[in-house]
């Protein structure tokens, strides 16, 4: 059982939040609050940390003195207004040209191995609808639909594929045991994960924070990116190793 708390708190961006303040405190926020003061070396990842409640919703601004970088910590539950709000940054910021780097991992359109790989490292399918269905009250699953298709640059899910991510583990950890329960059980309910819960959090994070922070050095745009607050501090680190004059813009 310790295995499992374990492999369910490294996917930090995956998992479910627990502990938010209450929804009808405050009135609808229509914009976020920049973060935290200070520079990427002086940050930590609590000051990306947001519990989703209305009015949580931060923006931290990054310039490397050619392109702008505007990243703002997502949540995979939160109270409508946040996403709201992180919708009306959206629409401003693209309104001035910048792209939009989402994170989204399409489990639906994975093949059935991969499925099952998958589920081998986490016990479970973190697909929009698992959020949906576990939602706490009061509260709404993420939904990106809210944040594509407004007029200005491109929208680029510029996240992994359950079949690299599973090939990541597998390369950089070890095989992953598919067990007979894995193989008969719905792909929907839970099964034990084989994986070494120790280290899901290097594929699960680390290895998708460098797979973003290289993709955001590549881009020739400015951006506004959207990807869960647990990737914050080291996507900045190691884009900061990749070029070293991006620096915090505010």
């Amino acid at each position: 059982m310790s295995s499992i708390r374990a492999i369910l708190a490294a996917v930090v961006t995956l998992s479910v939040a627990s502990s938010f303040s209450s929804a009808a405190d405050k009135a609808a926020t229509d914009f976020l609050q920049s973060g935290p003061k200070g520079d990427i070396d002086h940050l930590s990842e609590e000051d990306f940390y947001v519990d989703g409640s209305n009015g949580s919703g931060k923006v931290f601004e990054f310039s490397n003195g050619k392109r702008a970088l505007h990243f703002v910590p997502m949540i995979h539950q939160a109270d409508p207004a946040f996403y709201s709000a992180v919708a009306s940054e959206v629409k401003s910021l693209k309104g001035e040209g910048m792209d939009l780097f989402y994170e989204f991992i399409d489990f639906d359109a994975a093949i059935l191995e991969d499925k099952r790989r998958i589920r081998a490292m986490l016990g479970f399918l973190p697909t929009p609808e698992f959020y949906a269905q576990n939602v706490s009250d009061g509260l709404v699953a993420q939904d990106n639909a809210m944040f594509l298709g407004f007029s200005g640059g491109d929208d680029i899910n510029v996240d992994a594929t359950p079949a690299e991510i599973a090939d990541a583990y597998e390369a950089i950890i070890g095989p992953l045991d598919i067990t007979d329960e894995n193989l008969i059980t719905p792909l929907d309910t839970f099964v034990l994960p084989t994986s070494d819960a120790s280290q899901i959090s290097r594929i699960t994070i680390d290895w998708r924070n460098e797979r973003l922070a290289k993709a955001i050095n590549e881009s020739k745009r400015d951006l506004v990116v959207l990807y869960g607050a647990a990737h914050g501090l080291g996507t900045l680190l190691y884009l900061r190793s990749l070029d070293e004059s991006w620096q915090r813009a505010n």
